[in-house]
Order: structure tokens, then sequence, then C-alpha cells
């Protein structure tokens, strides 16, 4: 069989099963909050911890961290604010820029969530093995360069076809 034979086989597995995995929802863990809130509430206290004395995480150090654009995140922290997990505090010594910290309800819901998100991560590396894991985040990693990569190529692309175009 030739390569060409097996990529047009492998394509459509390809997308099947990522489609699989964006519908494994891991916004069960928790009733109060949904993953990327999870997800936020984590880093939020990870930065902390990483950066004693400080009261919470810039905005946009914070979207970085999420791998979104800061109107992304400011949605996102409006939603969380909304439901009493966040407050943003003016930095006195920068007014341009904002801390995001946890509020005390934010505390507790990551404490709760954290709980089972741990089990859940537990399970899986001890039914997939410690080698398949590590294994799979790399060649998942790689997969997400790559992806990254092409997509950028094809925005590229279709910018220059536009141009062309005009």
């Amino acid at each position: 069989m030739s390569d060409e034979h097996n990529e047009k086989i492998l394509q459509p597995e390809l997308m099947q099963i990522m489609q699989r995995m964006r519908k494994i929802k891991l916004n069960i863990l928790s009733e109060q909050v949904i993953y990327s809130e999870y997800y936020a509430l984590e880093q939020i206290d990870l930065y902390v911890k990483e950066h004693p004395g400080s009261i919470g995480i810039y905005v946009s150090e914070l979207a970085d961290r999420l791998r979104i654009v800061p109107s992304s995140a400011s949605r996102l922290l409006n939603t969380m604010e909304g439901k009493g997990l966040i407050t943003r505090k003016v930095d006195t010594g920068r007014r341009r820029n904002i801390f995001v910290c946890l509020t005390p309800a934010g505390r507790d819901i990551l404490t709760s969530t954290a709980q089972d998100m741990d089990f859940l991560k537990s399970q899986i590396v001890r039914r997939m093995g410690p080698e398949d894991i590590s294994r799979l985040i790399g060649l998942w990693g790689r997969l997400a360069d790559i992806m990254e990569d092409e997509m950028h190529q094809l925005l590229e692309r279709r910018k220059k076809r536009t141009e062309e175009q005009s």
C-alpha cells in the first residue's frame, strides 16, 4: 500500500478521534463551572503560588497561559466575575494593568473540583501506563505544533489569494 493510500485512510480516522475527544465533557466534573473556568482558576492559583507576594495575575499573562486572545480572556473573566469566582483589581503601580484574583468562592470551587480532576488524571495515567501517557503527550504536543503551523500557513495562503484577487 502506498503512503498516499494510507494517508487517505488515516485522515478520516484522525478526524473521528479528534471529534470523539472534543465530545468528552470534562464539564461534568463540576456543577458550578465549565472546564475553561476551572482551568482559568487553576492558572490564577498556580501563578500566585509561583510568584509569592503577588495578589493575582495580569489579564494578558492569564490569556497567554490559557492560550487564548485577550478578548476571549475578557469574556471568560466577565462570566467568572458574574459567578463570584474572581475579582479584578487595578495595579496601583501600573494603572493600565489589571490583576485577576480568586475570591473565596473561586478558591472553594477550585479545591473541590481539583480533587475530582486529580482523581481522573490519576486513573487515566494508571490505566494507560506512564510510558504510554508520556509518549501520547509527546505525540499530542507534536500534533498541536503541526496543526498550529498548518493553520497559520493556510491563513497566509488564503490572505495571499484574497490580495491577488483584489
